[in-house]
């Protein structure tokens, strides 16, 4: 585990230059399938939009792994502002990006191209998530809860549940239920409610086999709860759609 890749006089471990990677696919996707469903002036607006997503996906996924890593953060406050990939969690990055997309599009006042591109990042992510939970294999991080299963990986010296494989495999099965669905339905904002349905029954289920889960007070895994949420704002805005339908 933990394999270094050397790049003339920098050492990048492969799971990070696999998150950079993932990172690099999220945003050309993002601009491509924009300009795919909606032309050139979607296509313009996301690429404006993209670069102060990703700028809140950064912040809050430092700041999700910092607040949850008190006891480290608390006495180095400068880590908030170290360049450590590994120092990130993908339900922080996740909720920053989203609301840092919303405000941008609110403040240049697009907000009628929101549900548009939330489409578009929905179909943009699940591709970038499989990359980066590669890396998360390759880095051994997300580590998955000892098992006799005979799919086990052998993890630090135990067989262990492949928690990143788990969420690869989420991943390439969200990305192929989108594609599937994004011909078939209209209403914008459909496809975006549908990944964050897929995501958080993913989380729900997924988190609960790890052994390095940020948690909160009580011991409840903190990522368990915005997938649950994910889910249940997917439940509420289908069941919105079906009521304005009568």
């Amino acid at each position: 585990m933990y394999p270094i890749i050397e790049l003339g006089p920098l050492n990048l471990g492969s799971g990070a230059l696999l998150l950079v990677i993932a990172v690099f696919i999220g945003h050309t996707q993002f601009e491509r399938i924009a300009h795919k469903r909606g032309g050139d002036e979607l296509e313009q607006r996301a690429r404006r939009c993209a670069p102060f997503a990703l700028l809140g996906a950064a912040v809050g996924a430092r700041l999700w792994y910092g607040l949850f890593n008190w006891d480290m953060y608390s006495q180095s406050p400068g880590l908030f502002l170290a360049l450590r990939l590994g120092d990130l969690a993908w339900p922080g990055a996740l909720i920053g990006g989203a609301l840092a997309g919303y405000a941008y599009l609110r403040l240049r006042r697009m907000a009628e191209v929101t549900a548009l591109l939330a489409d578009a990042a929905a179909l943009a992510l699940p591709p970038a998530q499989a990359v980066a939970a590669l890396g998360l294999l390759l880095s051994g991080e997300a580590l998955g809860a000892p098992t006799d299963a005979p799919w086990a990986l052998p993890l630090f010296g135990v067989p262990r549940h492949p928690v990143p494989l788990y969420y690869l495999l989420a991943a390439l099965a969200t990305w192929g239920m989108l594609v599937w669905f994004a011909p078939r339905v209209t209403r914008p904002g459909s496809l975006a409610m549908i990944y964050l349905a897929l995501q958080g029954s993913a989380m729900l289920l997924l988190e609960a086999l790890r052994v390095d889960s940020l948690v909160t007070v009580g011991g409840i895994r903190a990522a368990q709860i915005v997938g649950l949420a994910m889910l249940l704002i997917a439940l509420w805005q289908k069941r919105a759609q079906m009521g304005r339908a009568l």
